[in-house]
């Protein structure tokens, strides 16, 4: 029997999360649902020890008042006899108050025992904190092997700064008195939860948009810990379908004059999204990949996301592309794609936390380029056409189990 590994959430109470673990703990009792996972699929990876889903052990961190069982039911995603038998398990699991810099996030209903900059001296008092709930969660499991995998709101953009260019002044800024720190708005929580991940060992998975571990500190940091990394933004639906497209109309030779696209949900994601600093965030991982597909970027390329509260998490995408062929005649294509954000992610986050447990295992560090696959906006990879990119994944894997 494989041995047991933690999976740390950050959003844990979110969508995904919920949905994820609600599959883990469903596959875990042995009850008759099949929960399908992409590296099933690939003849090449059937033989790989990669950790089933009913050997991860669940908890993480949240800004959010609810339980985990009323979160879950918020979301509405799991069906309702399934939240019945789990709720009890849902609230047996390590669930800790996540951390904040901001006093204020987008939410409802805050944890009032939220871990907060205004309560510390140091940044470094808060990454503290989270590297001991790291130590008790998997004293508490019993589990040696944890990833850390990022589920939380996309948080608004970050411009680069001298700080991220080296793990030196990236340790600067966490020692500095804490309003001198926050002035300089060059570090999120995110980036907290990752270093204080890498310090404890764990492979980190960015599943947000957000900037995180992406910066040289902390990728130094990480190859001096021997952590895997992958990110970001998982590719579940838009734009998965965009990097499937897009190589189509390449090989057919056939122009791109326009692509309109435009997406509606209505859960939390999209309430977070609805404000400009981090619908900038979404949208500029969104738009990077159809001008590295096609080659030219001579074209109208438009993506708008909106908060629509009636679709929770049902999210709706509309494609309209405008496109020629000899003799400039127009053609076009339209795609109205209609998913549960949730069903469509969990199922990735799940594959990633089976890749990073099997990679770190096989003593493979830093950004790990080979999982681009998963990604809008894949770290240090060249290409997002997806058929490339899965081609990618399978060299790499079978270039380390040879050498192994």
């Amino acid at each position: 029997m494989k041995q047991a590994v933690g999976v740390l959430i950050i959003g844990v109470k979110g969508a995904v999360a919920t949905t994820l673990i609600s599959a883990g703990l469903s596959s875990a009792s042995g009850r008759p649902q099949s929960f399908a996972l992409p590296s099933e699929q690939e003849p090449d990876f059937s033989q790989l020890p990669l950790v089933p889903l009913k050997q991860m052990r669940f908890g993480g961190w949240d800004v959010a008042l609810a339980s985990l069982a009323e979160s879950t039911q918020h979301h509405q995603v799991v069906p309702q006899n399934v939240q019945a038998q789990l709720s009890e398990e849902l609230d047996q699991l390590y669930v800790k108050a996540g951390i904040t810099l901001n006093p204020a996030p987008i939410h409802d209903e805050l944890d009032p025992a939220l871990r907060t900059a205004q309560q510390v001296d140091r940044l470094r008092a808060l990454v503290h904190e989270l590297q001991q709930d790291i130590k008790a969660f998997k004293a508490k499991e019993q589990v040696e092997q944890v990833v850390v995998l990022d589920l939380s709101s996309t948080a608004p953009s970050l411009a680069e700064s001298q700080y991220h260019k080296s793990l030196e002044r990236f340790e600067q800024v966490l020692d500095l008195p804490i309003s001198e720190a926050l002035a300089l708005n060059t570090i999120h929580e995110g980036m907290l939860y990752a270093y204080a991940a890498i310090s404890e060992g764990c492979a980190c998975i960015n599943f947000t948009p957000s900037k995180t571990f992406d910066i040289p500190a902390l990728v130094e940091f990480a190859v001096q810990q021997k952590v895997p990394l992958c990110g970001k933004d998982g590719k579940t639906g838009q734009t998965l379908y965009k990097t499937v497209l897009a190589p189509m109309l390449k090989q057919r030779a056939l122009q791109v004059k326009g692509w309109y696209s435009t997406n509606i949900l209505g859960n939390r994601d999209g309430e977070v999204l609805d404000h400009p600093e981090h619908r900038k965030t979404k949208i500029d991982s969104k738009r990077a990949v159809l001008s590295d597909i096609l080659g030219y970027d001579d074209f109208d390329h438009q993506v708008h996301i909106h908060y629509y509260k009636p679709r929770g998490d049902e999210k709706e995408a509309w494609d309209n592309i405008d496109f020629e062929g000899w003799f400039e005649v127009p053609m076009q294509m339209k795609i109205n794609w209609l998913g549960s954000d949730s069903i469509l992610a969990a199922p990735l986050a799940a594959d990633l936390v089976r890749w990073m447990v099997y990679l770190q295992q096989k003593e493979q560090f830093g950004v790990i380029q080979a999982l681009s696959s998963y990604f809008k906006s894949p770290l240090q990879v060249q290409t997002h056409d997806f058929f490339a990119q899965t081609q990618d994944l399978r060299t790499y894997i079978k270039k380390i189990t040879d050498h192994h």
